[in-house]
Order: C-alpha cells, then structure tokens, then sequence
C-alpha cells in the first residue's frame, strides 16, 4: 500500500492461495489501515477483486487459477504463500516468470518453506551472488514483532522438531510432509502378560465403514506398548466385548477411546460395565495435539513400541499438509490407506506422563536392582522434560 500511495507502481498484482484468502486478507489487514485514508483515495472492487489506491491498482488472484494471469503486464507482483502456490510449478513457470519479458516487473515472493520444490530453487538463486536478479532474505518466526513469542515458546515444547525447524525457523527440509520419523528406533518393545502392580493404558479407535478398530496398550510405568489387536468387519457387540476383556486382563486399563460420532454409544455401553473409560471428543485442534504428542515422544525416544508391519506402514504414509484455507497444520493419511493404528497410539500415548515419584519408591516386592533401575529412567525422564520445556 506504502509503495501505491508514493507511486513506485501503477499496476500491481497479488497472488494468493484461493479466492477466500483475498476477502479475508483485505477485510483484516487491509481495511483497517486503508480506513484511515481519504474515502477518495481508494476504493476496494470486490466483484472484480481490484484494489485502487491513488491512481494505481492491484489485481488480486488466485493461484489455483494461474492461466487467468497469462498475458498481462505488471510493474510489481507479490506472492503470498509461497511455499504452498508454487507447488505448481505451472504458476511460476508460465504466469509469472514470462512478465519479465516484456514489462520491467519486480516480484517479492513470500511464504514458509514445503519441501524443496519451486521456492526452494528461487531460494537458491538468490543466495548466488552470480544471480544478480534475484535477492534472498530468511526470518524465524522470533524475528517477527507481530506474533505472540510466549505462545510460539509454549508450542514448540509439543512439536515434532521437523515442524519446528521449517514453520518456526523457516528452513527447507526434504520429505516435509512425513510426520513420524526413526521410529524404527523405538519398536524394540515385546507382547507382556500384565504385571500385578502394573498400571495400562488402552488407545481404542473404532472403525468407520471400511477401516478397522484398533487396541493399542501401553504400560505406564515403562512406556512400553505391550498388546496391539486389529479387526473389522463383526458386530458392535462383539467390538465392545474384545474391548472390554481386553482391558479387564490388563489390570482394568484406563480406556482412552474416540467419543466422536459412533463412538458416544460405545462409551456409554462400556461405561456401563465399569470399566475406566476416559473419553476424547475429537476436533482439529484436540488431533493435532494428539498426533504432536506421539511425534514428539518418538523422537525423544520416551515410548516403546511393538514392531508390527501394519504399524509401521502406517506410521511410514501419516502425513502433514497446512491448510489452504486456515493455515493451520493438518494430519492425515493419504487417500486410500489407513491411520487407525496412529490414532491408537496416539490416544493411548495422550495419557501417558513421564514417570512419577511413585513409580520408583520401592515396593515390598521389588528387588533392589529393580528399584534402582526404575529410580535411574526417572531421573532421565525429569531431564528429558526440563529439556523439552525449554
């Protein structure tokens, strides 16, 4: 708008990831600056979605629709969102780049970095110094005066360190849409018979039509996955029945379950049997922390898992993607494969806690070298924490 109101252009054009994003960014972070001018030095042309600011004006796009930009002429050009519009490389490659030709136009392009496709190549160009067109800058979120830093602080002690690294601190990474990585690491966990003086934890995620129910348990006193079942396609009888006699040979385990949709009944019925049932009503938000949790504690390596192929092709195709619409990070598995065993774990894990005194005060029946055993995860575990808390 500054550059507008001084006259350094007279033609702009804005690119963003779709139609929705142009009416929020201007009723938010435009209006409210624009408001403070002569009515009659601007004017905002929704229909059309053209903003006019004294005498100049800027063409407002959207990227899904490149082929609507081909053939005209800017002087000033600015890409918001980058790391996600230039996934189509169609976008750069026949829309933008071809207005250098025939029209002196200056382009800022900005985003967060995804993977290393078409930003990061534009990147890379302007960290040459032969590239005498093209300009480089980085900023880390802590850079930015805007954001709340307090908040970032809290969240980053949640977040799988890959996510960290490129939302945070902006840097390109390959495979940037795996979410779960050296898990293989951790799979080194065995099936157990329950320990009498043992605490478990059961992560149930029911099946949806075609995907399957699964019961991930978790001991909580070693963070070791000691039982996983997978099934479909029987009665919710005979569903709530494995359920609840697997959590009765697990010393009454603390059900931690989906009670979204088909799963509120489910809960009722088992609450019914008393058993411990510790219902999780999903939302975005509520999966988001779940799945960030699991990442987390596999990187720090704090949990043990079994090593079951099902598993592990699950944990291999869970991924990432930031929203077109709101930003925000979205976890998922690709079409056409499962995240059933994800979302177990990932329930049965959202209860777990780092180990607490209790833990390892020695009882009765506990030899010495045990308790000293115990006494010495947790004192890691206490150092693990304060690292991760910052």
């Amino acid at each position: 708008m500054k550059s507008a109101l001084a006259g350094t252009f007279k033609k702009g054009l804005w690119v963003d990831v779709v139609n929705g994003n142009i009416d929020k960014y201007i009723e938010r972070y435009f209006i409210p600056h624009l408001n403070k001018l002569p009515k009659t030095v601007w004017e905002w042309r929704k229909q059309a979605k053209m903003l006019i600011i004294n005498k100049a004006y800027i063409d407002f796009r959207s990227a899904d629709t490149p082929e609507t930009m081909e053939g005209f002429g800017y002087d000033k050009a600015f890409l918001n969102e980058a790391g996600i519009i230039l996934k189509n490389e169609y976008l750069w490659d026949n829309a933008i780049r071809p207005m250098f030709w025939d029209y002196p136009c200056q382009v800022v392009i900005g985003g967060t970095p995804k993977g290393k496709g078409k930003l990061f190549e534009l990147a890379e160009r302007g960290k040459d110094p032969s590239q005498t067109l093209y300009e480089f800058f980085t900023f880390t979120s802590f850079d930015n005066p805007y954001l709340n830093l307090k908040a970032i602080r809290e969240d980053m002690a949640s977040m799988p360190e890959r996510v960290i690294q490129q939302e945070i601190y902006a840097q390109f990474l390959e495979d940037t849409g795996v979410v779960f990585r050296n898990f293989l690491e951790v799979m080194d966990s065995e099936p157990t018979k329950p320990y009498q003086d043992h605490r478990y934890i059961m992560g149930v995620d029911l099946a949806k039509v075609e995907d399957f129910t699964v019961l991930a348990v978790y001991d909580a006193i070693s963070n070791r996955q000691v039982y996983q079942a997978r099934f479909n396609k029987i009665d919710w009888g005979m569903q709530k029945a494995r359920i609840a006699q697997t959590a009765k040979h697990f010393n009454n385990a603390t059900i931690v379950i989906d009670a979204t949709g088909i799963g509120e009944p489910i809960v009722d019925d088992l609450s019914r049997m008393e058993l411990a049932v510790d219902p999780i009503k999903f939302t975005n938000d509520q999966k988001r922390q779940l799945i960030e949790k699991l990442a987390n504690w596999i990187e720090l390596k704090r949990l043990h898992m079994l090593n079951i192929p099902e598993t592990v092709r699950e944990l291999s195709n869970f991924t990432y993607d930031i929203s077109e619409n709101t930003g925000r990070i979205m976890y998922n598995a690709p079409i056409g494969f499962n995240d059933d065993i994800v979302i177990a774990h990932a329930l049965a894990v959202w209860r777990l806690n780092i180990k607490t005194k209790e833990v390892y005060e020695k009882p009765k029946n506990r030899t010495q070298q045990a308790y000293e055993q115990a006494k010495k995860e947790y004192e890691q575990n206490q150092e693990e924490l304060e690292w991760a808390q910052f």
